[in-house]
């Protein structure tokens, strides 16, 4: 399978990504009442997912990253049923963790981003709305850094490129999330480019 992310790329993605998206750890607001380990952490629940390049990247520069092996029908499912260039990993967890080794998906969680039909990314939404387990969701806008922000909408379009398959999803995923907050007379909270 021909490489769609070259090293280069990968090395401007951590970079755009490197930048604090909070100025305080935020591991400490929600491990108390997870049993010590931020949700966002825990392997069990969470299966993070690399790109087929990115884990390959890591898996050259030493062991942190390892293929998560499909231990229920549910998640061998949806394995089989995901884009083959998606590796769903496990990390050594909170304790182990290396903030350069973290993956684009943890750097950019708990977000997503929010994307037009024409493919426009005008900002970032909670992955999971109110649903989410993360606490980062229900602090104001000001608690986050600008430049994150700028830079994650910028890793965004430029993973877009590359994954036309990706800004699909978003797209899809976009038109879902305004369906919802309709629904639940919602307004969205976005975070963007000020």
């Amino acid at each position: 399978m021909k490489p769609r992310i070259t090293e280069n790329q990968l090395r401007r993605f951590y970079k755009l990504l490197s930048v604090k998206m909070i100025d305080f750890d935020c591991g400490k607001l929600c491990s108390p009442r997870n049993g010590g380990s931020p949700s966002c952490c825990n392997n069990e629940d969470c299966v993070p997912i690399l790109f087929r390049e990115e884990f390959d990247w890591h898996g050259s520069n030493g062991k942190f990253w390892e293929r998560m092996p499909p231990i229920t029908k549910e998640i061998k499912k949806f394995i089989d049923e995901s884009e083959d260039y998606y590796v769903f990993s496990r990390c050594p967890g909170p304790s182990g963790c290396k903030r350069t080794k973290r993956s684009l998906n943890c750097m950019q969680y708990p977000f997503q981003p929010y994307v037009t039909k024409k493919g426009e990314v005008l900002g970032l939404v909670p992955v999971d709305g109110e649903r989410s387990e993360c606490p980062l969701i229900k602090k104001p806008k000001r608690y986050f850094n600008q430049e994150y922000i700028v830079n994650s909408m910028q890793f965004w379009k430029e993973l877009f490129a590359l994954y036309p398959e990706e800004e699909e999803l978003y797209i899809n995923e976009t038109n879902n999330y305004e369906r919802r907050a309709k629904r639940k007379g919602i307004r969205i909270k976005l975070f963007t480019a000020d």
